[in-house]
């Protein structure tokens, strides 16, 4: 399942795309592009719909490349929603900026962050 939120179907700078695929028992969400005001709610319906295939959701930041407060709140909600629903969410491979936001808010202990998608499965899997 893909979803561009921009019209054109290419990705390109600045569009945003938001990508759902189950694998091996998890919900693994593709994010591109930037998470801001314009974007926020597909990145929401698009995690909502990740929670509901499995609650261990796995969101791959890798094609990121830009997050506002808006997009902030957003990662804030979903993890807030998958600990709800007793599920896990995980961030992969989110790229220097979102990390720095991470940091200079004191959220980087607050997600699971992993450099790769089979170390994410890899430590949810253990007890």
């Amino acid at each position: 399942m893909a979803h561009d939120v921009e019209q054109g179907g290419e990705r390109g700078v600045g569009r945003a795309w938001f990508e759902v695929e189950e694998r091996d028992g998890w919900a693994v969400v593709r994010a591109g592009g930037e998470i801001d005001t314009h974007t926020v709610h597909e990145f929401h319906e698009t995690v909502t719909r990740a929670m509901s295939l499995s609650p261990r959701v796995v969101l791959d930041l890798a094609g990121v490349t830009f997050v506002d407060s808006s997009g902030l709140g957003a990662l804030i909600v979903a993890r807030n929603s998958a600990r709800e629903g007793r599920g896990s969410l995980s961030l992969v491979s989110p790229p220097p900026v979102v990390r720095r936001l991470l940091g200079s808010t004191r959220l980087h202990d607050v997600f699971d962050i992993h450099d790769t998608l089979d170390e994410a499965t890899n430590a949810l899997e253990r007890p």
